[in-house]
């Protein structure tokens, strides 16, 4: 008789604490889109970059909303899901939403220390930086102590 297949750890986008990010990324995006656009007037290249990024703040709240719809919908799947961990796609998109955030988090900071709204954007950065805590909290725990085969005492006795 075969042993019964170890399973993975639930996959890190299936947590609340990613749709959290995911809702609160969404909304950073829009409040830093409605920021660029009061921006806009003082200097429309700063403007214009800050909307830009806003908008790949949505990009990425949106894929994480998806990430997390699909998540749940795979653990529901009848087949044993395998060990899920530390991969290179999990790092480097944790490493994109950290750094989206910490990039609106700096603009903003920018906007502020410039009297523009100061109140508005000090309110940005805390999202941002909130956003960028939650982002840092949700990333994937590496695998340890999970066997890609028998355990030894399971071996030929």
């Amino acid at each position: 008789m075969s042993p019964e297949p170890k399973f993975g750890l639930a996959p890190s986008y299936s947590t609340r604490t990613t749709l959290a990010l995911a809702l609160l990324t969404i909304a950073a995006s829009l409040f830093h889109g409605a920021l660029g656009a009061v921006d806009y007037p003082a200097s429309w290249p700063a403007g214009t970059g800050y909307m830009l990024l806003s908008g790949l703040l949505l990009v990425y709240g949106i894929l994480l909303l998806i990430r997390y719809a699909e998540a749940h919908d795979a653990m529901s799947d009848p087949l044993p899901r395998t060990p899920m961990y530390d991969t290179r796609h999990e790092r480097m998109n944790h490493q994109v939403g950290l750094g989206l955030h910490l990039l609106a988090a700096a603009v903003a900071l920018t906007w502020a220390l410039t009297r523009h709204a100061p109140l508005a954007h000090a309110l940005a950065i805390a999202v941002s930086l909130y956003a960028a805590w939650l982002v840092q909290r949700s990333r994937p725990r590496q695998a340890t102590g999970l066997a890609t085969e028998a355990e030894p005492e399971q071996r030929g006795s």
